[in-house]
């Protein structure tokens, strides 16, 4: 009978969690204005299509995808993070009638466990996260970036969410060590590319 009530409170925490998850998304969008259309700081123009993927194999070659990506792209770097770059690819997903662009970067740890970091533009696409079959786990420690994140999990994985201003960014991890995961958010960086 315990197990049955512990249970169940175990299930309506969970519940109660993602319910709080969900108002601080909604509400950490901007209200609409009464003319219909969203306040002027979340109006960021959707993107021109690119041409196809813009692919890249080394670190060195991140200004490459900076320079397509309309926001500052975040990035693990950093010697202490222990991380090898594995590639990088900025391509266009469907969105609100035009193009969202992504950047995703992948890493991989001295273990050769595969981490990646995605840059989501624009900001409001919140749509393009999905659930995946995640549950929510609550703010983990930390900030990724100078940003306050939020985390979900599944069996194999935390996936840490930040709106910044201009971008969402996201960074998959496999589920590990507290001390892990902290040295690898305290690695991550914006990295803008210079004004033409």
């Amino acid at each position: 009978m315990k197990r049955v009530v512990r249970v169940g409170l175990l299930m309506l925490l969970a519940v109660v969690l993602m319910g709080v998850f969900y108002i601080a998304v909604v509400m950490g969008q901007p209200p609409e204005d009464t003319s219909g259309g969203t306040q002027s700081r979340t109006l960021q123009a959707l993107p021109e299509p690119l041409t196809g993927p813009v692919v890249i194999a080394g670190e060195a070659e991140l200004a490459a995808l900076a320079k397509v990506f309309p926001a500052p792209v975040m990035f693990a770097g950093g010697a202490s993070a222990k991380l090898t770059f594995a590639g990088g690819v900025c391509e266009d997903v469907p969105f609100e009638g035009g193009v969202a662009r992504v950047v995703t970067l992948t890493y991989r740890t001295e273990s050769f466990d595969t981490l990646t970091v995605q840059s989501i533009y624009p900001a409001r696409a919140l749509s393009l996260l999905g659930k995946d079959g995640r549950t929510f786990t609550g703010v983990i420690h930390d900030k990724m970036a100078g940003y306050d994140y939020v985390a979900m999990e599944d069996a194999a994985t935390y996936r840490l969410h930040a709106q910044g201003e201009e971008a969402l960014y996201v960074f998959t991890v496999p589920r590990i060590d507290v001390a892990a995961l902290d040295r690898w958010t305290n690695a991550l960086q914006l990295y803008r590319a210079e004004e033409k």
